[in-house]
Parts: structure tokens; C-alpha cells; sequence
């Protein structure tokens, strides 16, 4: 079938796999159907809204405005068709139709292709739901949104359960892809604009786990880094508990691979980095940044923190403070805690006023901007 001149607009909220997620999505509305991107959301045939549920105030943002733009429909395009796909229907699953069923059709992070329901079938299934990703998809039908670097996931869903965080929740849990669709993905670039490549993953660095006994990250890494046509190679994400002597070497001996490098510290105190279940210590932290900027003398070391965790005192918090000041960070990304429904911390005693979480983030925010280096 094809929709030749049919419309199309993505909200994208998130990380760079909802970006990625989104170009798979235009890639398949386009290339398959014949459909075309829509400058205005209102006029688009197709409105796809692609969410972040990581936390609570973002998803009341995101869910407000599709009530909005339902309003809007009814007298601007009254045949247009909403829908919702990402984190948010994976999070919310049966209960999104109630509060929503005015919405043609609900698609999780894991049942991206289910767009091609809406269009193929006269009456499609409302809500297209799955607990793990397809780990063949040759991205075939992906239409990129940066003219120069590629998005190439390496694996789906996360395995470590930070009390905290819902990704384990709404991206299932890990799965490596097949490294010959990966080097078949990155084959296929070769004559195009795009020698610069970002390997995506909730933690890159347990590539391989469960799909290879003696193959992983560094391994792949190795062997993109020997591809001609790839000139710069960035990696997202990596946890600093999985960071290894191997890769730290890898980088330093390959040019190609960018350096900054990000793993997220979320506190600069032992005690929450246990209750967060993150499996190291501030001290670990540190010896991993050490060993990094030895190794690699123009490292750039990224972050993200949390405050507000629950329990965390003042004390707890001034560690994490002082953790910015001493870590001398090439760029940092900083959050208030969220509560969300199903995780272990939602249960945990001792939350944190929201008022406390507010001043304790801009506190965290001004030291940031005092001790934070940002390259120019």
C-alpha cells in the first residue's frame, strides 16, 4: 500500500533512543507508505506523539498536550489520527485507553512496526504492546534526522534495576543485537554523508551479555573502529560499574573514538548510591575517572546527578555537591528525584518534599555552572 502525499508530524520526547525510535518511525511512514513530513502538527494526517516517561512531570506534559491537540482536531482536521508510542505506553499499558480513548492507536517502545496496523487494517488493534524488541531489525526503513551522524543501536532495555529508574519497566529487559545486523547496519552508510556513528544502548558496556560467551562491547568497538568509512565513533551509555581496563584501553589506542565519555554518577554519597542499587561507590567513581584521564589525557568525563532521593540528608546531599567541585566534569545533566509508580524508591520511606527537591536542585545547578567546564 502506499500513502503517497498522506502526512505526517512526531512530537519526540526522551533520549536519543526515542530520537532513534522516531527516525525508525519516519522510516517506515516514509519509505514504505509514501508518506511525507508535515511542516504543522495540526495539518498532519498522521500526529505521533513519541514519550519519555522517566519522569512524572514531563509525562503530565506530554499527555496534556494530546488531550490539547485532540481538542484541536475536531475543528481543524477532524480525520487526522493521534498516536501514542514510546515509554509512556509501555509504562501506562491497559489503563492509556481509559484515560485516553479517543487515541487510533497506542504503540510501546518495543512494537514499533505495529504503525503499519493503522494504515494496512480498516479496523486496527488500539493498543500494540511487547515485552522485548525485535533484536533483527535491519532499520532498512530508518530516515535519519541528522545529516551527518548515525544512530546505530547495539541493545535493548536495561538489566540493572536502579530503584529509581522505570527503564527496565518500559524497554524490557536487555538484549543484544546480533553484531552481523550491527556491521550490516553500519555496511549500508558506506558512500553516504554519515562517517560519524553514535552506538546506542541503556549500558553499552554489557553488550554481548547473554548473546555471546566470548564477544563484547570492546570487541565490537574494535572492529567498527577498523571500518574506513567510519571516521568518529561516540557510544551512549555507559554505567561505571561495567566500565573495564579493556575499553579504557580501546579508546586510548583508537583516535576515531570520540572523548568525552558519559557515565552517569547520580549521587556523590555511598549510602544513596546503595539504596539506588547502582553497585559502586563514590570512591570506585573515582578511581574509574582516574584511570580514564591517565590513560586518556583530553578525556572529557559527563555525568548525570539526582538530588532528592529518598532519605537523602542535607549532609548526603552537600557529598554530592562536593563531588562536582572535585570531579571537574566536562558537562553534567541534573534532575530532581521522580517518584514513579512500580519502582522499588516510589515505596521507600522518608520521601522528599517536592518544595526541599526544588531548592536542593537549583543549589546543585549554580554549582554546576561555577565548576563545570563546557567546551566551546
Amino acid at each position: 500500500m502506499t500513502l503517497i502525499g498522506t502526512s505526517y508530524y512526531i512530537f519526540t520526547y526522551g533520549c536519543q533512543m526515542n530520537l532513534n525510535d522516531s527516525e525508525l518511525i519516519a522510516g517506515i511512514l516514509e519509505h514504505k507508505y509514501g508518506c511525507v513530513l508535515c511542516e504543522t502538527p495540526d495539518k498532519a494526517d498522521f500526529l505521533i506523539f513519541n514519550t519519555c516517561a522517566v519522569r512524572q512531570n514531563a509525562e503530565n506534559r506530554v499527555l496534556s498536550r494530546i488531550r490539547e491537540f485532540h481538542g484541536r482536531r475536531k475543528k481543524r482536521n477532524p480525520t487526522q489520527k493521534i498516536i501514542l508510542a514510546g515509554c509512556i505506553p509501555q509504562y501506562e499499558k491497559e489503563n492509556i485507553l481509559d484515560k485516553f480513548p479517543y487515541l487510533d492507536l497506542v504503540i510501546g517502545t518495543n512494537s514499533i512496526e505495529s504503525i503499519e496496523q493503522l494504515i494496512n487494517s480498516s479496523t486496527p488493534n488500539k493498543l500494540c504492546l511487547a515485552e522485548q524488541r525485535d533484536q533483527e531489525n535491519s532499520y532498512k526503513d530508518i530516515q535519519r534526522s541528522s545529516r551527518d551522524q548515525a544512530w546505530i543501536p547495539i541493545m535493548y532495555g536495561c538489566n540493572n534495576f536502579c530503584t529509581y529508574c522505570i527503564v527496565p519497566y518500559t524497554r524490557g529487559r536487555e538484549i543484544s543485537r546480533k553484531k552481523e545486523a550491527i556491521l550490516n547496519d553500519l555496511e549500508k552508510l558506506k558512500g553516504s554523508s554519515y562517517e560519524k556513528i553514535m552506538l546506542l544502548g541503556q549500558n553499552v558496556n554489557s553488550y554481548g551479555q547473554g548473546l555471546y560467551d566470548n564477544y563484547n562491547f570492546t570487541d565490537l568497538l574494535e572492529e567498527v573502529c577498523q571500518l574506513e568509512h567510519i571516521s568518529k565513533i561516540d557510544f551512549l551509555t555507559s554505567h561505571p560499574k561495567d566500565i573495564s581496563n579493556k575499553l579504557i584501553e580501546i579508546i586510548a589506542k583508537n583516535p576515531k573514538i570520540g572523548r568525552e565519555i558519559h557515565f552517569p554518577l547520580q549521587a556523590g554519597d555511598n549510602r544513596i548510591l546503595e539504596k539506588m542499587n547502582r553497585k559502586y561507590t563514590y570512591e570506585y567513581y573515582v578511581d574509574v575517572v582516574k584511570k580514564l584521564r591517565e590513560a586518556i589525557p583530553d578525556v572529557l568525563i559527563s555525568s548525570d546527578l539526582i538530588v532528592g532521593f529518598p532519605g537523602e540528608t542535607e549532609k548526603q546531599f552537600e557529598n554530592t555537591i562536593k563531588a562536582v567541585k572535585e570531579l571537574a566534569f566536562h558537562r553534567v545533566i541534573t534532575t530532581a528525584y521522580s517518584q514513579r509508580k512500580g519502582t522499588v524508591a516510589a515505596d521507600m520511606d522518608e520521601q522528599i518534599p517536592e518544595d526541599l527537591k526544588h531548592e536542593r536542585l537549583l543549589r546543585l545547578q549554580a554549582v554546576v555552572r561555577k565548576y563545570v567546564f563546557k567546551k566551546k
